[in-house]
């Protein structure tokens, strides 16, 4: 499986956005998949709050059909790739999913909800994802906020797969100049429709949150943490006193910005504590306010 935790690829709203994607070969040569005929054989992931993961959806992860997936003969059995999530708490949380445009294309990203046994609660397919521009707020991407609610629908796992549907079918999208032009309410010069293809392949995040606030899920994208899929941590060097010392003032300026509601410094405080070699900066702050 290619999966990516972003550490510091989507620094903090008070830098200026990515100009794209890292470049990414995908691997398409469906013929040699890791084929699952149940949904029960799916590999799963378990879900933390918070959570975040960047993944590259391809043939290299387990794949499985349409008609599997929707427990249904008439559906398509062509097996596309799938990722599939364990909810692990019957807390209520938010589940954010993107899908980045690259090279005119992007993944047609498919959120299936399912009950410990496997029947389907909700289904949410990349046409309803909402589309944002490249700007201070992350790359060009369309994505969805899906708040789930474990104790009152029994939710027990997700998976992300293509919606088959839209395969081929095109994203309308827009210039950054176009939407500077909306904004203050003016015509802009007229060009060429700006599309994307949707197709089975492409780069997506998965982000949990406590919070069904799309403010604060959208910044924990953004700012990014290590994945929860290994559940591994790195020991640190025993520091000096000096050096805890220093983490404590950090730590300390991070819960005064947040507590004056101030994300912006927060987040350039952790920048700053990061760049001084507290590597766990982000991530406190992530964990903060995920709360």
């Amino acid at each position: 499986m290619k999966l990516k935790p972003l550490a510091t690829l989507f620094i903090a709203l008070s830098l200026t956005a990515c100009s794209g994607l890292p470049e990414q070969a995908f691997n398409t040569d469906l013929s040699n998949q890791a084929c699952c005929s149940t949904l029960a054989s799916l590999p799963l992931t378990a879900l933390s709050v918070p959570f975040h993961q960047q993944m590259v959806m391809d043939a290299d992860l387990p794949s499985v059909s349409r008609a599997v997936l929707l427990s249904s003969d008439s559906a398509s059995s062509q097996a596309l790739p799938v990722m599939t999530y364990q909810i692990s708490s019957n807390a209520p949380f938010s589940f954010l999913v993107r899908s980045y445009v690259d090279n005119n294309a992007l993944f047609a990203a498919n959120v299936l909800i399912y009950d410990a046994k496997w029947q389907i609660l909700s289904d949410y397919s990349a046409k309803e994802f909402n589309y944002h521009t490249t700007g201070m707020r992350g790359l060009e991407r369309i994505e969805k906020v899906v708040t789930i609610n474990p104790q009152l629908n029994g939710a027990k796992y997700i998976v992300i797969a293509s919606d088959p549907s839209l395969l081929g079918a095109e994203l309308n999208r827009k210039r950054q100049e176009e939407v500077y032009a909306e904004s203050q309410n003016v015509i802009g010069n007229k060009q060429l429709p700006l599309k994307a293809k949707y197709q089975p392949f492409g780069v997506i995040d998965v982000t949990v949150s406590a919070s069904n606030n799309n403010a604060v899920l959208t910044l924990l994208a953004e700012l990014g943490t290590q994945s929860n899929e290994t559940t591994k941590t790195e020991l640190m060097p025993v520091a000096s006193s000096e050096t805890q010392d220093e983490w404590s003032l950090y730590q300390s300026q991070i819960d005064t910005a947040l507590k004056d509601n101030d994300v912006k410094q927060a987040a350039e405080i952790a920048n700053q504590a990061e760049q001084q070699g507290f590597t766990q900066a982000n991530d406190y702050l992530v964990k903060q306010l995920a709360k």
